[in-house]
């Protein structure tokens, strides 16, 4: 399984954006995910340092950093996760066996393949789709 931090900063983002220009404290918002309030400070760090999210000290998040219709999920994606590819190949194969010798050339434009294509469907997907759902 991958990680759950795409859908956890969905989770921060859309809080957000539903209460507009209120500011909206990690507590707040750990409490609607069920988590705990460093979680989402150390996810809210990172959507900030990639300008999707406003935040002033004291105050929380005081608003998104761009609108909602300009936020993809490949945005967010992009923003919180430390490895952006789905699959790696695994090394140090024995080449003296001939799947061992081809797994890696075998495997990489496939992978290439559904990389690309994830990304184009997380691009394709705004934050406004999204919180469309919750009003």
């Amino acid at each position: 399984m991958y990680s759950t931090k795409l859908s956890v900063s969905v989770h921060i983002l859309s809080v957000i954006a539903l209460k507009g220009t209120e500011p909206v404290t990690s507590e707040y918002i750990a409490s609607s995910i069920n988590t705990n309030p460093a979680l989402v400070r150390r996810l809210m760090s990172r959507l900030k340092k990639a300008k999707l999210i406003e935040v002033s000290t004291k105050l929380g998040a005081t608003g998104l950093g761009r609108k909602e219709a300009e936020i993809t999920l490949l945005d967010i994606f992009r923003a919180v996760e430390d490895n952006t590819y789905l699959f790696n190949i695994h090394g140090n194969t024995n080449h003296q066996c001939p799947v061992g010798a081809k797994i890696e050339s075998a495997m990489k434009g496939l992978y290439n393949n559904i990389q690309t294509a994830t990304e184009e469907k997380l691009a394709a997907i705004t934050l406004a789709e999204i919180t469309k759902e919750f009003t």
